[in-house]
């Protein structure tokens, strides 16, 4: 008996792995070209990599329950709070001295009423309250969301089942980190935050405490970076 449930969790977590490694191609090679020719096309691959696909090898494959995916508050609402807050000041932090960074190699400066993070250019208008919630929104249908349910509940929970947490939290964070270490201002800071993001999963069983970092940070970064972009400070 022992043999066939050891053998069934070895194969979820090669499931787990594949799916990690298909994500890091899709996030880093074919949905940003795909973005470029059609977007609604890369937005299906999206879909169906981070909703669908989890979703469907934790109840159809595995026949868990969305709690397996850590959507829940945790064993303790307060060391859920509480991590909650470290995720979320840690990311601030990280973030700014990434940005001031990024500021004085000239990677981050405003131009012609645009901010222009990298090779992209932000139109300032997001950085208002409209700018505000439209973001928050894509936050929770194409981004943070999907993001740390798949990354951290799915990923490190299930990796974990058949190593260790650590080993869970360090396979799902590399590949997390090697999906968007090109991306501007953040590509630097990845490993770290990904690596507390699941750190913090592991410790309260919720995926809340990255999900509230990844959710202000995202939602609010072109606030953070006009304002360092801006100052006079060097």
């Amino acid at each position: 008996m022992w043999y066939v449930m050891a053998v069934e969790i070895l194969q979820t977590t090669v499931v787990a792995i594949v799916l990690g490694f298909l994500a890091v191609v899709l996030l880093r090679f074919i949905i940003p070209g795909l973005y470029q020719q059609d977007r609604r096309i890369a937005q299906f691959f999206y879909l169906d990599m981070f909703w669908v696909a989890p979703f469907f090898a934790v109840y159809l494959y595995e026949q868990r329950t969305v709690s397996s995916l850590g959507l829940v508050l945790g064993e303790s609402v307060v060391k859920t709070a509480q991590y909650a807050v470290i995720c979320l000041l840690v990311a601030l932090f990280l973030f700014i001295l990434s940005a001031q960074r990024e500021k004085k190699k000239g990677n981050l400066r405003i131009s012609k009423g645009m901010l222009v993070i990298g090779n992209e250019g932000v139109d300032l208008r997001m950085v208002s309250l409209p700018g505000f919630v439209q973001v928050f929104l894509m936050q929770v249908m194409w981004v943070a969301l999907p993001l740390e349910i798949f990354f951290r509940g799915y990923l490190v929970s299930r990796i974990a089942e058949t190593f260790d947490d650590a080993a869970g939290v360090l396979i799902a964070s590399l590949l997390y980190f090697v999906a968007y270490m090109d991306r501007p201002i953040f590509g630097n800071i990845n490993l770290v935050l990904a690596g507390l993001y699941s750190y913090a999963f592991v410790v309260t069983g919720s995926i809340l405490p990255g999900l509230v970092a990844h959710m202000f940070i995202n939602t609010f970064s072109f606030y953070f970076a006009r304002n360092i972009a801006a100052s006079q400070r060097v």
